[in-house]
């Protein structure tokens, strides 16, 4: 565990470097960043899964790491993630596509397809592999935060897909606004390797 604590430390003091407090980070540290913001909010979110009252005191604090970093708005990000937020909006661009009633459970042969899982297919095709909390997909969530304020959503993605005051150029508008704050911080950052 103290090898764990070290790693997510060192990973939140990489966070800190992403944005002008220090050296960018570029190629493959920029990947090996990435890669440990995930680990970190997967080790978090498997011991937040433990009733908080059998938690032991590592594991409220990787809870609490992960979720510190779940919720910055400043997580690195890379070309993948812009990759990612585009398919999704290769996808959805009809009603006759867009799956009104999300339940999360996304199959390979689908052929119409909710927020969520427009999400989770572009996800797999650019990564390989599904990553729940890949900071294109925060930033999606947070986009359906601003838009549904007022809104609790237990599910933001599914939830938001399915309000019925919700409407296909809603769910575009919230992948663009993630991506244009994605690219953003991207080109940002390719700038300042490049310097």
């Amino acid at each position: 565990m103290k090898r764990f604590w070290f790693a997510a430390c060192a990973c939140l003091a990489l966070a800190s470097c992403l944005h002008g407090q220090g050296a960018p980070l570029c190629g493959q540290a920029l990947e090996d960043h990435i890669a440990q913001e995930i680990q970190v909010i997967d080790a978090g979110e498997r011991a937040g899964v433990v009733d908080e009252a059998a938690q032991s005191p590592e594991e409220k604090a990787a809870a609490a790491r992960a979720e510190a970093l779940m919720e910055s708005r400043s997580r690195a990000v890379d070309d993948q993630d812009v990759a990612i937020l585009d398919g999704a909006l290769g996808i959805l661009t009809s009603d006759a596509v867009w799956d009104r009633a999300d339940d999360r459970v996304c199959n390979a042969g689908d052929t119409t397809f909710s927020l969520f899982c427009a999400l989770q297919r572009e996800s797999i095709s650019v990564l390989g592999n599904y990553e729940h909390r890949r900071t294109a997909l925060q930033e999606v969530r947070f986009a359906v935060e601003e838009a549904s304020a007022g809104r609790a959503y237990e599910h933001r993605l599914m939830d938001y897909n399915n309000d019925p005051a919700t409407t296909l150029a809603d769910v575009r508008h919230v992948i663009e606004v993630a991506r244009g704050r994605v690219a953003a911080r991207l080109a940002a950052e390719q700038a300042r390797c490049r310097a």
